[in-house]
């Protein structure tokens, strides 16, 4: 397995972790009643605000973590095996430019489409609180969307 497809797979993890263990933070502290609810639009601001820097600060640290554990990885089976395998890959050719390309077009397209799902469940007068569970459960599912197409194209040959 390439590290390209190792760092996917981290990154599906850890998209689909983070969000879970948030969403459940979050559900737990609205069942008891620890949010004003007299304002959604405000209640869902404050939500996704704090999950967006709290992403990025997680996802840094786990992304170190794996590089220091592919490192020592690879340096342990180097010394068993004796070759001498690069532990990553730095250098980004047009073939990854492609395959990263064409991941994107993959997400955007899943992640529009749950926007307008989104705006389609307004239509029918339901909660404000679906739009943005619609948003954000595509905005999960686009993340994914998008490692599992690297991951794919990547063992392709793209």
């Amino acid at each position: 397995m390439t590290y390209h497809e190792k760092r996917s797979l981290v990154n599906i993890f850890s998209t689909v972790v983070l969000t879970g263990v948030y969403a459940l933070v979050i559900y737990n502290k609205y069942m008891n009643g620890d949010f004003d609810l007299s304002n959604i639009l405000r209640f869902w601001a404050i939500v996704i605000l704090i999950f967006i820097p709290i992403s990025i600060v997680a996802r840094i640290v786990i992304m170190i973590i794996f590089s220091i554990g592919n490192s020592i990885g690879t340096a342990i089976k180097n010394e068993i095996t004796g070759e001498d395998e690069e532990p990553f890959e730095d250098v980004v050719d047009e073939r990854d430019k492609l395959i990263s390309l064409k991941a994107t077009r993959i997400s955007m397209a899943i992640f529009v489409a749950g926007f307008i799902a989104a705006l389609i469940s307004q239509l029918f007068d339901t909660s404000n609180h679906l739009f943005f569970i619609v948003i954000v459960s595509f905005g999960v599912l686009s993340d994914v969307a998008t490692e599992i197409a690297t991951i794919r194209y990547y063992r392709r040959g793209v």
